[in-house]
Order: structure tokens, then C-alpha cells, then sequence
């Protein structure tokens, strides 16, 4: 067997001694230390780090998967969380095509002429996000949910020149502070619009007051905070009244069901793509999706893969419009931070190429009639009534005889998220992967805890 003159790499010290020596010699330095002579004596730290002695790679292993397992996830727990990022089953191709290194280590097609393959996947993202979406034009691809809302907030601003911007009040909460944030360095002020307090929707007469002075768009999210679905038409039909642009965030997967935003009467459109095939991922990365009609194309951030021909005639796809601070002056970019979250786009095109129109329908169809079921089953408890009467998809919210935080603690306990407080009620989703034996599980669970803390 060949010795070898030093040890073998092993552990984190991925550096042999020969090679410190050429940095060295390279930097004209002795020694390490010589490194650190920068550095002042008193701020030094003056010993080893105290740390526990290495591990090999199994031992290193074994104790990360160790300390994973004190994790509570979705696979440890039952899960009714939602509030805009939902567990959805991902079928076994999305991982499989996606992971392919020509497509993996894709970033951003900044040669378009080299990068055919990738923008052929984008140009087809556009396309289905435009059928589900209902409106011409979608870029290809912002940061998550809450700022492609933002963005389309500050998007109207400029294609209206005006700088107020209308919102419900039943947003996220989460959405609000990102709102808030874009808006408020741009000097623009945002109002909120009051909801309904018996059916949860948007009080047509506090949408009407907000009116009385001009505003660039009104924001309307439907499934809302509580999970009750939004009249679109009404808004839409408010808005063009006072020369205003509706600017709608949904969830896409109700789309499988309902008409889309854009057939509705939305001029933009925006949602989270999380739930198109991307896992929850403890929060990110996630998938900003931007849709708009045709003529406020010019304002809109990020890119688009537009159909042209080459220099020899043939078709070819290429980024024909890029308004990033990469590819124009700062001042004339329709935003300074948007990106291209290509990997997450592919992964959205994906998953509705493998669902189809049938599969995703019928994914649609489960979740709305498995959360009608629990919210039957939670409703017959004594002392839970719902929050908020208006139509839901998945997601609804319910005021119970105890504390909620208090509840949703015991339920951990129990193995279970229960969902999370929203405006002092509980608010449960429920998608495709619940099975009927675990809703009459949770159902059981939910009565006992809520029966033990009841004063």
C-alpha cells in the first residue's frame, strides 16, 4: 500500500502544511501569527477556543441528526398551520428534474444567447402563471409573497403617479410590516381599509371613505388574515370608479378552483408561489409571483422571457425586458432589490406540468373539502364558534372558550400544531396530505384540550 508523507485530510483542516507554508511565503510572512499582527494585543483573545475535541465525519453525522431530532416539524407533528405558507404534497419528479446540475447550479440567465434551456423552463412558468392568474403578463421572478405585493404596490405608484396606496386591513400581519417598509422610504402613505366584522370581508363603505382622497391602487388578499375569500368584482368595480388599480394577492391553489383575479377585474396580481411545489423549508426561499396587464408592463420589476428570432431567422427565446439596477442606471430600475429566484420558478413549472389542469383541480377540491370537514367536526364543540362568517377555501379561523395561546401550548404538547393566533382567534388550515383518520384524531384532541380549559 503507497505511504503517504502526510496525514490524510480529515475533519475540517482541509490544509496540509505544504500549502501553509506557500500562503506564507506568498504574503512574506514566518508564521500564522504574523497574520493577525493587525490586530491589537487587548482585543485579542489570547487561548485556544474552547471547543469540544472533532469528530469524525460519522460521529459528526450521527450527533447533527441527534440534535435534528429534538425538532418539532411536520414530520414529527400533526400540522394545521397556514397563514400563507401551506404543506402541500410535492410529487417525487419536482426533486428529481429539478435537481439536475445543469439546473441546479442555474442562477441568472445573464447571457440569454447560452442559457436556452433555462429560459425555455421561465418562458413556460410565464405562461401557466398566466393562465392561473388570468392576466397577460408575468414576470419570471420576485423574492416571496410579501414583496411582490410591495412591489406592486410601489409598480402602481409609478404608472399612476400618485403616492398613496390602499390596502385592507386583513392582510398578514407579516405582509403589512414589508408594505410598510417599501412604501415608507419612498414617501408614500399607506391606509388601511376596515373589514366587515360579522362576515370577515371588506366593508364595502370604509373602502368607499378611503376613496375620498386619490389612491394609486387598493390591496386586496384573498383567502384574508382570517381565511375568508374576498368579493373581487366589488373591488374591482370601486377601483374603477376612482381611476385606481387593484392590485389582488391570492393563493394560487384556490385558482384551481375559482376565476381567476385577472378575469375578475384585478390589473395586477400577486401571490406566494410556495405552495407550487416548493417545501416549507423552515420560511425560504420562497417564490414571488407578479402578474399585470399588458399595459403596465413598462413599470413592472424583475424580467421577462419574451419569443424572438435570431440573427439567422429561427425562433429563440431571450430576457426582453430587463429593468434590474444589473441591467439600467439606479434611478431608472423599477426596483433595487428584486431578483430572479430561477431555481423556485422552475420548481412552480414543474409541479403544474406534472399536476395538470385534472391533478391540480383535484388537489384544490381535497383541501376545501377536508377543512369543511374539520371545521365541522371544531364547530360541534361546546363553546367554539366561528370567527367569521363569510365564504373560506382551506383556511378558517374560529374564537374559542379559553385562551388561545394557552390552547395552542397544550397542543404542542400533544404532538400537534394547531394552528396560530390571528386577532385572538384560532386560525387552522388544512390541505390534500391530511388523512380523514388524522382530522378525527385532531378533532378528538381539540375537544379534550379545549374541554380541560374551559373556566
Amino acid at each position: 500500500m503507497e505511504s503517504h508523507p502526510e496525514p490524510l485530510i480529515c475533519g475540517y483542516n482541509v490544509h496540509r502544511e505544504a500549502d501553509r507554508k506557500a500562503l506564507l511565503e506568498a504574503l512574506g510572512l514566518t508564521s500564522i501569527a504574523d497574520l493577525f499582527s493587525p490586530i491589537p494585543q487587548e482585543v485579542r483573545l489570547g487561548r485556544e477556543l474552547r471547543l469540544p475535541a472533532p469528530l469524525s465525519e460519522w460521529a459528526l453525522g450521527k450527533h447533527l441528526r441527534e440534535l435534528a431530532g429534538k425538532n418539532a416539524s411536520t414530520r414529527s407533528h400533526l400540522s394545521f398551520l397556514g397563514g400563507g405558507v401551506y404543506e402541500h404534497h410535492i410529487p417525487a419528479v419536482v426533486d428529481s428534474l429539478t435537481s439536475s446540475e445543469a439546473l441546479l447550479t442555474a442562477y441568472t440567465p445573464y447571457q440569454p444567447e447560452l442559457s436556452q434551456g433555462l429560459l425555455q423552463i421561465l418562458f413556460e412558468y410565464q405562461r401557466m402563471l398566466s393562465l392561473l392568474l388570468g392576466l397577460r403578463v408575468v414576470n419570471s421572478s420576485l423574492y416571496d409573497g410579501a414583496t411582490a405585493m410591495a412591489e406592486a404596490a410601489w409598480m402602481a405608484c409609478a404608472a399612476t403617479g400618485r403616492r398613496r396606496v390602499l390596502a385592507s386591513s386583513r392582510i398578514w400581519p407579516e405582509w403589512k410590516s414589508v408594505l410598510e417598509l417599501y412604501m415608507r422610504g419612498r414617501g408614500v402613505e399607506v391606509a388601511y381599509v376596515a373589514a366587515d366584522s360579522t362576515s370577515g370581508r371588506l366593508d364595502p363603505r370604509s373602502l368607499l371613505a378611503s376613496f375620498a382622497r386619490p389612491a394609486a391602487t387598493f390591496i386586496l388578499q384573498t383567502p384574508n388574515s382570517l381565511g375568508i375569500l374576498e368579493d373581487i368584482p366589488a373591488a374591482a368595480a370601486r377601483c374603477r370608479q376612482h381611476e385606481a388599480l387593484l392590485n389582488v394577492s391570492c393563493y394560487p391553489t384556490t385558482l384551481a378552483l375559482l376565476k381567476p383575479p385577472g378575469e375578475l377585474g384585478a390589473n395586477i396580481v400577486t401571490c406566494e408561489g410556495q405552495p407550487l411545489g416548493l417545501p416549507l423549508s423552515a420560511g425560504g426561499p420562497y417564490l414571488g409571483v407578479l402578474a399585470c396587464e399588458k399595459r403596465l408592463r413598462e413599470f413592472m420589476p424583475g424580467r421577462l422571457v419574451g419569443e424572438v428570432r435570431d440573427i439567422h431567422g429561427k425562433p429563440a427565446l431571450a430576457l426582453v425586458l430587463e429593468r434590474r439596477e444589473q441591467q439600467v442606471s439606479r434611478e431608472k430600475a423599477t426596483s433595487n432589490i428584486c431578483t430572479n429566484q430561477a431555481h423556485q420558478a422552475m420548481r412552480a413549472a414543474v409541479y403544474l406540468a406534472a399536476l395538470g389542469e385534472r391533478g391540480f383541480r383535484e388537489i384544490a377540491a381535497q383541501c376545501a373539502a377536508k377543512a369543511r370537514y374539520l371545521h365541522e367536526k371544531l364547530l360541534a364543540i361546546p363553546g367554539v364558534e366561528p370567527a367569521a362568517t363569510g365564504p373560506f377555501f382551506n383556511e378558517f379561523a374560529l374564537r374559542l372558550p379559553c385562551r388561545v395561546p394557552v390552547f395552542l401550548e397544550r397542543m404542542l404538547e400533544r404532538r400537534v400544531f394547531a394552528g396560530f393566533e390571528v386577532e385572538g382567534n384560532l386560525l387552522v388550515a388544512v390541505t390534500e396530505v391530511r388523512t380523514r383518520a388524522e382530522l378525527d384524531e385532531a378533532a378528538a384532541l381539540f375537544a379534550e384540550t379545549i374541554g380541560a380549559l374551559r373556566p
